[in-house]
């Protein structure tokens, strides 16, 4: 991958650098895909949008991230990711986008780094319930119309709720703190028991 971006300008980040790649298959539809830091931590971040995780191409980017993040050890931020419609794409869509979709969700349960969600922009509540399943730690800004505790169950304990987005770096901190402090093995066996509670699917 190779940056054409340097600094974009990205709140709530410091520093922001745009990462593409896959010119002839194209980059996908986000809103950005990149390192990013806060208080001098990086991550690498995938911030989409209702249209994102769509085509191919989306999902190549996503697994090029994930393998960019393995590689230079950073955890990994997936912000306002449709991943109810999305997550289970690959049974009924073409083998091209099938394969791939399945490939991802491979890595990125397999992924030896912390995984956190972040909503701001609600879309589907679903969203955050399905994703929740897939990362290590969650973060939605409260919606103006309030949503149920109870509507987050059984994943509540890997959820922080905060009232508005300037709260969306510290706890983001704090989350990946204590995220930091479980071994990689723990990590990766919870979110294949959390899949497997939550699907079909068989690997």
């Amino acid at each position: 991958m190779h940056s054409l971006n340097f600094n974009y300008q990205q709140k709530p980040f410091e520093k922001t650098i745009q990462l593409y790649g896959d010119r002839a298959g194209g980059q996908g539809n986000f809103e950005f895909a990149g390192l990013a830091e806060i208080q001098k931590i990086q991550f690498v971040v995938l911030k989409g949008n209702p249209q994102s995780l769509q085509q191919p191409a989306d999902w190549r980017r996503y697994l090029r991230l994930l393998h960019l993040a393995q590689r230079i050890h950073k955890p990994v931020l997936l912000w306002n990711l449709p991943l109810a419609e999305n997550i289970s794409v690959e049974k009924s869509t073409s083998l091209d986008l099938g394969t791939v979709v399945k490939t991802t969700k491979l890595q990125l349960l397999r992924l030896p780094q912390p995984i956190i969600l972040v909503y701001n922009e609600i879309i589907d509540f679903n969203d955050v319930i399905q994703g929740m399943r897939w990362g290590d730690g969650s973060i939605v800004v409260k919606p103006e119309k309030g949503v149920p505790v109870a509507a987050f169950k059984p994943e509540r304990k890997k959820l922080k709720v905060v009232c508005k987005q300037a709260d969306i770096p510290i706890q983001l901190l704090k989350m990946l703190n204590e995220i930091s402090k479980i071994s990689i093995e723990e990590l990766v066996a919870k979110r294949f028991t959390s899949f497997s509670l939550h699907t079909e699917v068989q690997y």
